[in-house]
């Protein structure tokens, strides 16, 4: 909806603009831009915490509000970004099996035969910052490596055999758009077919769901997007270049240095530059990715972002320091 739209959007502009360290009490030329942001969101949250209707834009929201308030320490920040979170949780699929953790997300409403990934990505990212943000994540973190481990075994299964043959450098494995919980079949996005494929979200969701370097989840998915999503140039599809760049950085070793030679430089010769209103954006067509629909916007969110994973985050896959260094 054109309401979820303007929410989400606003989240991705905010998101931009703090992870270059810019928020809305500290003195730079972007205080005044990032208060906007903020007090829209705060504004055009609903009394449940929802930022419009799907759960896409809620995670966006939610991510941003948290990053906000742990950058600001602002405490009227504290209670809309809760509630934001707090709607997360609640929304989360539940075990059909009854377990004690829940699984994934759909659009709306706890839906355990449609866990989507690419919802499921976000839920975890603005989970992940909250927690850092000293919010409450209940026991959500818990059902979404449950989601996770579940999906994976079940797009893999005989990779996922604890006696799987596999190689560190070469093994590799997929990630679906939609899998069912109730029956454990994948929906959209199996191995085999190209279409929905969502390794990238899924390589991050493991980074940040406590996945480490050496893993066979991590390194396997991990392999396969830098053959397959290799961003060799511009334009991409601009939503895998995020995912994938986070997630290949997180990883680190020769795979992100490959990466980040290729993916650095591309994305900063294909930024507009000097025509007007223009200047610093990346252009949208030919990125493949379904948001085109909200154009320009979307597309610079995406390639911002992708620039700023040198500091977003501090690794946290687990692999030695030298690894992760960005190469001058």
């Amino acid at each position: 909806t054109d309401e979820s739209a303007d929410a989400a959007c606003t989240g991705y502009a905010l998101l931009c603009f703090l992870g270059a360290g810019y928020d809305h009490r500290m003195p730079s030329k972007y205080k005044a831009t990032v208060k906007k942001g903020v007090d829209f969101l705060i504004a055009n949250q609903k009394g449940d915490g929802a930022w419009g209707t799907t759960n896409y834009a809620q995670g966006v929201c939610a991510m941003a509000l948290a990053e906000a308030y742990a950058m600001s320490t602002d405490p009227a920040l504290k209670e809309p970004a809760q509630k934001g979170i707090n709607l997360i949780i609640a929304r989360q699929a539940k075990d059909a099996a009854g377990a004690a953790y829940g699984l994934g997300w759909d659009y709306g409403a706890p839906n355990p035969s449609r866990n989507d990934s690419s919802v499921s990505g976000w839920c975890v990212m603005a989970l992940k910052s909250a927690a850092g943000a000293g919010l409450n994540v209940g026991n959500a973190m818990e059902g979404a490596k449950q989601w996770l481990k579940k999906t994976w075994e079940a797009t893999n299964p005989e990779l996922a055999k604890e006696n799987a043959t596999w190689d560190e450098y070469t093994t590799e494995s997929r990630f679906p758009y939609t899998w069912n919980a109730t029956n454990n079949q994948i929906l959209i996005g199996a191995v085999g077919s190209n279409e929905h494929d969502l390794t990238s979200v899924g390589a991050l969701a493991a980074v940040f769901l406590g996945h480490h370097a050496h893993d066979k989840m991590l390194e396997t998915l991990c392999n396969y997007v830098a053959k397959h999503h290799f961003p060799a140039a511009y334009p991409v599809n601009t939503y895998f270049m995020y995912y994938d760049t986070l997630a290949v950085f997180q990883a680190g070793g020769p795979r992100w240095e490959k990466w980040n030679k290729t993916a650095r430089d591309m994305l900063v010769k294909s930024q507009r530059k000097g025509d007007g209103c223009f200047d610093g954006s990346w252009d949208y067509e030919g990125t493949k990715f379904p948001g085109y629909k909200v154009g320009r916007l979307l597309s610079t969110a995406y390639c911002c972002l992708s620039l700023e994973v040198y500091y977003r985050y501090l690794p946290v896959a687990g692999a030695d320091k030298k690894d992760k260094a960005a190469p001058k």
